[in-house]
């Protein structure tokens, strides 16, 4: 997300109308001042979803989805960030750039995707054709009904050695389009010639997190070597970072709250037929730091799924070393092991679906399968056996980057083991955590009232930021204590900064914040009683006077402190201000 520079997403923003765009895709009915619907998000018969064009802001009040143009996006079309914003971009005809402090990435010839989605249908129509025949006689026998091969968009590429020169007449003359071809790794130049990589395979097309066709992987219908065949590196397919079926189970799952890693392709198809749709696949390569990254963005429990023998347990010993970093707390990691000689695929044919999804959902917990591992390799009968096992854990352990997990894992350990913690700590020599210094005693103060005036000063802020224009220097707000007071400032800045700024746009600052922004997204749609509205600018200022006055309180007990106290003489400045505090001090807040 820092890629993209904060101004402009704003000016993205600032140009798109949340009105127009929800309208595209769901219709709107004008309802007073906003408009309604019923929300994408959740079936329901009586609108509950509405959209302000004033904040660029939508909320439900059914199932409490909200966020501005660039949530919807990534909501409704199920895409990350980057994407979404790309998305909006491109719609309007702007150019997402980068902050020139980042990595500098390669531009990317976007043609390149075109071509692939029209060699994609190429290749779907070819298996609908009489040339076809084989491969859907194989998906039948494989058991895959035709609606999966749809959504799939699986194809079939015949035996000829240059069947790219049927979709595209010119490719004989056209050197630019014979390269481009040749980068997306779809034809081959060896020596003078050119000819298809594929040929005489069943395909399955390879989408990115957005749907668009990266790369293919062709199987062999018959005998032959290799079995798989995938696309090679290019600008538009790394395969160490990319996954078969991530956008498809996105698609059918509108929150996913496991994802089940498997081998091929073919397990992935085999399960949607099942209706399990959140499986996805490494494309030949193990499971990457890059992998467990992109599939924690879209979901908190990751199952792993393996074969039972040996090659299978060592597959996962190397999963799970990367795995240790990623874990945060609300993350989990389980591991599936299934019987010798099954895959998913055999697998949830002979159990059946309620089976399958049983055997999942009891899958082993990453830290009961290291330790069991571990365990295995030494005698836990003696000291010596149960001292190598620390010294066998302590790699693992040292990968566990979150205190939570690390100390869940210390103690797991130290309990297999028969040692203490602080025994433990001292093997693997870690050093003593310092004790935290002891918290001040807390003043008897106004706290609660403060931070429901810092509420209401958010409240009435995010719902008309442009009522913040008139409440001019209050660099104060940053002494007084807590994160509110602090939050405040920031969003009058903001505000200064951007005069024109909308509920919407406004909320954004905070989007890297997940709880905070949660939490001030529910302050802009908060209603208030009908009384209240119409004061908006007195309430604002009443909340600065207020806690103004808090500030003047803290300042003055500090000061007081100072020279009462800690035996330092107040300078001549101080002196004055002390004075001019107390007789702030004894006069009577106004009343509200």
């Amino acid at each position: 997300m820092a890629l993209i520079p904060q101004q402009f997403i704003q000016e993205l923003l600032t140009r798109v109308d949340i009105v127009d765009l929800i309208d595209s895709r769901i219709p709107l009915k004008k309802a007073g001042t906003n408009f309604k619907a019923c929300c994408p998000f959740h079936g329901e018969k009586t609108p509950s979803f509405t959209v302000s064009q004033d904040k660029q802001f939508y909320h439900c009040f059914g199932c409490g989805a909200h966020g501005n143009a660039i949530s919807f996006v990534m909501e409704y079309d199920r895409l990350e960030f980057p994407d979404a914003v790309e998305e909006l971009a491109s719609s309007l005809g702007m150019e997402v750039p980068r902050d020139e402090n980042a990595p500098s990435r390669p531009k990317v010839d976007v043609t390149l995707y075109d071509l692939m989605e029209k060699i994609a249908k190429f290749y779907q129509r070819k298996l609908s054709s009489p040339q076809g025949k084989p491969a859907v006689n194989y998906l039948k026998k494989r058991g895959l009904s035709g609606e999966i091969a749809k959504r799939f968009a699986i194809g079939y590429v015949p035996g000829e050695w240059r069947n790219l020169e049927s979709i595209f007449p010119q490719l004989k003359t056209d050197k630019k389009l014979q390269q481009q071809l040749i980068d997306c790794g779809m034809l081959i130049k060896k020596d003078n010639s050119l000819y298809d990589r594929f040929r005489d395979r069943i395909m399955f097309p390879i989408k990115d997190k957005r749907g668009r066709v990266i790369a293919f992987g062709g199987r062999i219908i018959d005998q032959g070597e290799p079995k798989y065949l995938n696309s090679p590196e290019t600008p538009i397919f790394h395969k160490s970072n990319e996954l078969y079926g991530l956008y498809q189970a996105r698609q059918a799952n509108r929150k996913l709250e496991r994802l089940l890693i498997v081998e091929g392709y073919m397990d992935v198809v085999a399960l949607a037929q099942f209706n399990i749709n959140n499986a996805v696949a490494t494309l030949g390569t193990a499971t990457t730091e890059s992998h467990l990254q992109q599939l924690f963005r879209t979901t908190r429990e990751l199952v792993l799924c393996f074969d039972g023998d040996r090659a299978g347990r060592d597959a996962a010993l190397r999963a799970l070393e990367h795995g240790l970093s990623q874990l945060r707390d609300g993350r989990d990691i389980k591991l599936m092991f299934l019987p010798d000689g099954e895959d998913p695929d055999s697998m949830v044919r002979k159990v059946g679906k309620d089976e399958f999804l049983r055997q999942v959902s009891e899958s082993t917990p990453l830290f009961e399968f290291l330790l069991k591992h571990l365990a295995s390799q030494v005698d836990l009968n003696s000291v010596s056996g149960r001292g190598q096992l620390v010294h066998l854990a302590k790699p693992y352990l040292d990968k566990i980057t979150d205190p939570i997990y690390h100390e869940f894992f210390s103690n797991a350990l130290a309990d297999k083991a028969q040692l203490s913690v602080e025994k433990l700590e001292k093997i693997i020599e870690q050093p003593q955590q310092t004790a935290k210094p002891s918290k001040r005693p807390k003043k008897v103060t106004n706290n609660q009232k403060v931070d429901k005036t810092i509420q209401l000063a958010l409240t009435l802020l995010l719902q008309k930021p442009q009522l913040g224009l008139t409440v001019n220097n209050v660099t104060w707000l940053k002494t007084l204590p807590e994160k509110g007071p602090k939050l405040l400032h920031q969003l009058l800045e903001i505000i200064h900064s951007n005069p024109n700024i909308t509920t919407g746009t406004l909320l954004e600052f905070w989007r890297d914040h997940e709880k905070l922004y949660n939490r001030l997204a529910q302050l802009a749609v908060t209603e208030r009683e009908e009384r209240m509205k119409g004061n908006e600018q007195a309430e604002l200022n009443d909340c600065i006077k207020r806690l103004l006055r808090q500030a003047q309180t803290q300042r003055l007990d500090y000061l007081r402190l100072k020279d009462e106290q800690s035996g330092q003489k107040l300078t001549t400045a101080e002196k004055s201000e002390y004075q001019q505090l107390l007789l702030l001090a004894k006069q009577k807040p106004e009343k509200r």
